[in-house]
């Protein structure tokens, strides 16, 4: 997979706690504010697929506190997005929209997220698609799934 076609999925990714988004719970656990910073982009599963775990190792996502988020490739940033999380849910829920540097179409994705401790992993599809309800990417289901670990601090 290349780096223009990974980016989408990295966005989407990216997003709610697992990536940072408006969320559904405020207060001193917001899923929201934990995100907040850089991440490391460990294992991605694309269509019951691995990505090429080199590539993967170049991939970076950073939240920030309006909950706003960067896929960071190489060092320079190659997608944006926005995400929202209902952290209350079981499996904890996002929608999130992403938008690659190159492109000027906004994607919609939909998925479930958990957060333990400074590793996130989400899983989404494109939001045409049902929510997934398990941490799996089978092939066939269209599914990503993602793994983060928060940036050693330099």
């Amino acid at each position: 997979m290349t780096p223009l076609v990974l980016a989408p999925v990295l966005l989407v990714l990216l997003t709610t706690s697992v990536l940072p988004g408006v969320s559904a719970g405020a207060g001193p656990a917001d899923d929201r504010a934990v995100s907040v910073g850089l991440w490391d982009v460990v294992a991605v599963e694309v269509n019951g697929k691995q990505v090429d775990p080199e590539l993967v190792a170049l991939l970076q996502v950073a939240y920030r506190e309006d909950g706003s988020w960067s896929v960071i490739f190489k060092g320079l940033p190659v997608a944006e997005g926005t995400s929202t999380n209902d952290q209350d849910a079981a499996p904890k829920t996002f929608e999130m929209e992403t938008q690659a540097r190159e492109h000027s179409t906004r994607l919609k994705y939909t998925g479930i997220y958990r957060l333990e401790d400074d590793t996130r992993q989400f899983c989404f599809v494109e939001s045409d698609l049902p929510r997934p309800d398990t941490f799996t990417a089978p092939r066939g289901s269209r599914r990503v799934l993602v793994t983060l670990r928060r940036a050693a601090r330099r």
